[in-house]
């Protein structure tokens, strides 16, 4: 059925074309009939009347010469006969020949409409066929499943086949890959759940021999402690990454001030009161609230400022300006290290990658963890260098309260 229309569009196309070469053809031969005949009729009434100035006049209209310079007098012998000096124009309006004209152009442009409105209609057509392909290409990608064979015949039967074949292996492909992140998922989670029972016992089991450990080695179990305590935070990121990336973490919605949470951090980090320091502009207020969770929001800016402390040693202190702008809640930390290499700032908030620089006892997770979190609550991260050096990571928080209390 399809295939009918097409024929016949294809045909009506043609027909119009011929027609329009029918009917210049037809508008040639009235204009040279009809100019043939005005020649006939002037030559046959001047030769009645004088056959030697006939035949002049015939030599001279049909010379191939340049006769421009003597039109002034024709137009002063139309005046002298009567005329006005419009009167070769009433001439010709009265000959026969405006009309011919006339209906030639009419009949060209309204075929040439016609045409044109096929084409048009051709395309349109096309484009809806374009559009409702893409749109199931995406619904096959997204519930799987092949493209209706016969329906895209512009693409050919065989172009569609392929393209049905690579949305079925993508689908399989985002199958796999979504069931190879879940069972990634649960082995952390079950190893993590599972190292806590050990790691609870070995705490306690220090405990008691701290309360009896003297000298050496009472430093050596406090050593413990802190590998201790770098082992529970390495698991409880894990868990955190792995529960959020499943969704099984709500972000609760509650009034923050954006001051309030970056002084808890500095208090809250270990030597956080004498190496960083916390400003703003004159444009945020106390007032300024943000929507948010604020202890998963308190874990990010931990982590980015932890990160900024361990890569810049020098007496410097770690800058944390916040203010309001345009865009939103922008937070900027920047520290005096060595910076970022170019070649690691695609991939420093990546999970598990460790740049050049950077000392192979750390996990690569904290600045992955902050990453989620802030995306979590549609803020955005960006990690650079300072002109004057350093690195320098910009948090955009969006200042719109959300709609619901959990997100």
């Amino acid at each position: 059925m399809r295939k009918q229309a097409e024929n016949i569009r294809m045909a009506g196309l043609v027909i119009g074309f011929l027609c329009m070469i029918g009917i210049s053809c037809a508008s040639y031969c009235m204009m040279r009939n009809s100019f043939m005949t005005m020649q006939q009729n002037m030559i046959g009434k001047l030769y009645g009347r004088d056959p030697r100035l006939c035949e002049e006049m015939a030599l001279y209209l049909f010379e191939d010469h340049i006769f421009w310079e003597t039109s002034k007098e024709g137009e002063a012998a139309m005046v002298a006969m009567g005329y006005t000096k419009r009167g070769f124009f009433y001439l010709f309006q009265n000959s026969g020949w405006t009309q011919i004209y006339i209906w030639g152009i009419v009949l060209q442009v309204l075929v040439a409409l016609l045409v044109l409105a096929q084409l048009l209609w051709m395309r349109k057509e096309k484009r809806g066929e374009e559009a409702a392909l893409a749109l199931d290409i995406s619904r096959a990608t997204v519930q799987g499943g092949r493209l209706e064979e016969g329906k895209y015949r512009f693409l050919g039967n065989a172009v569609a086949a392929e393209i049905s074949h690579a949305l079925e292996m993508l689908q399989a492909k985002e199958k796999y890959l979504l069931e190879k992140n879940r069972q990634t998922q649960d082995f952390i989670e079950n190893i993590a759940h599972q190292i806590k029972t050990p790691l609870s016992c070995i705490s306690i089991s220090l405990d008691l021999m701290l309360e009896e450990a003297k000298g050496k080695q009472r430093e050596a179990l406090t050593e413990c402690f802190r590998y201790l305590d770098s082992i529970e935070t390495l698991m409880k990121r894990l868990l955190s990454i792995g529960r959020m990336e499943a969704g099984k973490i709500i972000m609760h919605k509650e009034a923050i001030q954006i001051g309030q949470l970056l002084e808890d951090c500095k208090s809250t980090l270990p030597g956080g009161e004498e190496r960083v320091w916390i400003g703003t502009d004159s444009l945020y207020s106390d007032t300024d609230v943000y929507y948010g969770d604020y202890e998963w929001l308190k874990e990010a800016f931990l982590n980015i400022i932890k990160n900024c402390m361990e890569h810049d040693t020098g007496s410097e202190k770690i800058r944390v300006w916040f203010s309001k702008t345009a865009e939103g809640n922008k937070i900027t930390i920047r520290d005096h290290g060595a910076g970022i290499l170019e070649q690691d700032l695609p991939f420093i908030f990546d999970r598990f990658y460790l740049p050049e620089r950077e000392k192979k006892s750390h996990s690569g997770i904290g600045l992955n963890l902050a990453r989620l979190i802030i995306e979590r609550h549609f803020g955005t991260i960006k990690a650079g260098n300072h002109e004057e050096g350093g690195a320098v990571f910009t948090i955009i928080l969006p200042v719109f309260a959300l709609k619901d209390e959990k997100f």
